[in-house]
């Protein structure tokens, strides 16, 4: 063998340990990014509920003095939440691998959404996935 085939070879097996070191780089970011989009879904969620809950709390004890200013503010926040929640579950329809009903249905059923998020999530299903 010359100089020139060693080489090759030697670059080769090179490219080999860099394109599976890259892989499992990809691999681990995914997987970092999935976990984070159903992070970010849960505190979404779970910010949204409490808003509901105070928003509720506030009429009940202020129903003879309600001020629309603090409505306003309160309303536009839960609105903000929403808005967040549906960017989660898009990110979460994005970076999934399958996206199906019956995968809704599982995560259901796991607990990671609520009935009333599977709404949402069924909306995106029904799209076509590229």
């Amino acid at each position: 063998m010359d100089i020139g085939s060693i080489a090759g070879i030697i670059i080769g097996l090179i490219g080999l340990v860099v394109g599976a070191w890259q892989n499992r780089q990809r691999v681990s970011f995914e997987q970092l990014v999935r976990a984070n989009n159903w992070f970010n879904l849960q505190q979404a969620s779970n910010s949204n509920g409490t808003l509901q809950l105070a928003l509720d709390l506030y009429k009940q004890k202020h129903s003879n003095e309600l001020s629309t200013e603090v409505l306003e503010q309160l309303s536009r926040a839960d609105a903000f939440g929403q808005c967040v929640t549906k960017e989660s579950v898009r990110q979460i329809y994005l970076f999934e691998p399958s996206f199906t009903k019956d995968d809704i249905s599982a995560w259901e059923a796991e607990g990671k959404i609520s009935e009333a998020l599977k709404k949402v999530f069924l909306q995106l299903a029904e799209k076509e996935k590229k």
